[in-house]
């Protein structure tokens, strides 16, 4: 798929950022500065708000640019920072481990077209952007998957594998802004194999109230 988008990453940016967005479809440019962003005519903005003096731009930027933001955050950024990024004007966060295809992934389908990207239903659903690394245990083997999106009820996982509907498995990964790693069971309720992103998507089982909590904390940020 070819957007032919712009995309601008103001901050420090690894070199494989470039090369990986551009095979995707988007073009890709890099600036040191907020003066040198505002003139690039961006589609799509990444900021790093790892830098102190760059985070404060952010209320700045949106003021001026009319493209959606993300911000690249450290993994151990608090809650507190994190609706910060949100209420000065970013629609959300990647944690600076996230591989390069999977936050091109994350673009491209930000910048389609709002009807076919249905951005209603997951605001309805409480459904948001969850891009993590994902442990998980079925049929008493590991695997691991970067998920897509993340709910009250359960998440999406981006995986070439299959297995059979209703499989149980066990869940392990890691929530921004909550210092203890997230455990749960899951059920396969479905499974993408025709359209991107390929995967399962998986229903929680079985949660307390202490973990709804965690989510719920989460997704409040966000929704």
């Amino acid at each position: 798929m070819s957007l032919n988008k712009l995309v601008v990453g103001l901050g420090a940016f690894e070199d494989l950022w470039g090369p990986a967005l551009r095979e995707s479809g988007l073009k890709f440019e890099r600036v040191d500065n907020v003066q040198e962003a505002l003139k690039a005519n961006a589609d799509f903005l990444i900021l790093d708000a790892r830098r102190d003096h760059l985070r404060k731009e952010i209320e700045s930027l949106k003021l001026n640019v009319n493209a959606p933001m993300l911000s690249l955050i450290s993994a151990g950024l608090d809650r507190k920072a994190l609706k910060d990024l949100k209420e000065q004007g970013s629609i959300g966060c990647v944690v600076d481990s996230t591989p390069p295809e999977e936050v091109a992934l994350r673009i491209q389908w930000m910048l389609k077209d709002a009807k076919e990207r249905s951005s209603g239903e997951l605001r309805s659903s409480k459904r948001v952007w969850f891009q993590q690394k994902v442990q998980y245990k079925i049929f008493d083997q590991s695997h691991f998957a970067w998920s897509t999106t993340l709910s009250e009820t359960g998440m999406f996982l981006r995986t070439g594998l299959s297995f059979p509907l209703y499989s149980l498995m066990h869940l392990s990964f890691s929530i921004p802004g909550d210092p203890q790693v997230f455990e749960c069971d899951g059920v396969i309720v479905r499974q993408e194999v025709d359209h991107e992103p390929r995967g399962l998507g998986i229903m929680f089982q079985n949660l307390q109230g202490e973990s709804i909590e965690r989510l719920e904390s989460f997704l409040e940020v966000y929704v």
